[in-house]
């Protein structure tokens, strides 16, 4: 009976850790600073929800904004990000600590769309740190604000500091006041004066974006904030059925014969 009282512990146990959500999960590092218009967010394949202003962001999150829409993301290492309309964002991995900043990494998607950047203490401290991976190229960042703007073909302009943008042809590195263009996976960027961008390429909204850390809110996060180790509300719901149908199970064993009751002694 004892070794019964036990596992139903354990199995109760673990159906309130999935229930907790993200304590229990990976805390959120980002959150939604500001948003206008019609911006929607999800994660993995889950069903898209309208955001609002302070919502977290969690890894594996998707941000996608509509017409005359844009939203700011701003995440614990103070890296700020600006997405124009159109555009559709997922922060596949972001990873920070305060203490131990040389170990930051971030991977961010850019799907399609425009977006500006503003690169926080992570970068400062490890250089290979974050960069943004688009269909045509992977913009390494350095310290840096720039913008990419992805329409087919892929456009950066660098504000301050440098990026590397590397593809199956190589890696070139753009500095301020520099902008580039890449036509295709496997073509090489190339230098293009601004004079030759189209018109409306580099045209973002006019917010202020700041590279300050500061705390993340403890508030809800997209996709409902439920979840086991990030896992959807849908399987945390499953797993904590299993949980309880297995204590039932267990509880009524450990009562009779055939249950997980001590050994007899002899």
């Amino acid at each position: 009976m004892l070794h019964g009282l036990r596992f139903l512990t354990l199995i109760v146990g673990i159906a309130a850790l999935a229930a907790s959500g993200p304590s229990f999960a990976q805390r959120a590092q980002g959150y939604v600073q500001e948003v206008q218009g019609n911006v929607t967010g999800r994660v993995g394949a889950g069903q898209p929800q309208k955001l609002a202003k302070g919502l977290t962001v969690p890894n594996n999150a998707t941000v996608t904004t509509g017409d005359q829409s844009y939203a700011v993301l701003k995440f614990e290492d103070g890296t700020a990000v600006l997405l124009n309309e159109y555009t559709s964002f997922e922060v596949q991995e972001y990873s920070y600590n305060a203490k131990a900043p040389e170990k930051a990494s971030a991977v961010f998607n850019l799907v399609r769309g425009s977006m500006r950047m503003v690169t926080g203490l992570a970068v400062s401290r490890n250089r290979d740190a974050f960069k943004v991976v688009t269909p045509l190229a992977t913009i390494w960042l350095y310290g840096s604000e720039f913008v990419a703007e992805l329409f087919n073909p892929l456009f950066i302009q660098v504000v301050s500091g440098e990026v590397t943008v590397t593809n199956s042809a190589g890696a070139v590195i753009f500095s301020a006041g520099q902008a580039a263009v890449v036509a295709n996976p496997s073509a090489l960027a190339d230098i293009v004066p601004l004079s030759r961008v189209p018109p409306g390429v580099f045209e973002m909204p006019n917010v202020a974006l700041t590279a300050v850390p500061e705390a993340i809110p403890s508030g809800a996060q997209i996709g409902g904030g439920g979840g086991f180790a990030g896992l959807s509300t849908t399987t945390t719901a499953i797993a904590i059925g299993l949980a309880i149908g297995l204590a039932v199970a267990v509880s009524a064993g450990g009562s009779g014969s055939g249950g997980l009751s001590s050994p007899p002694q002899h």
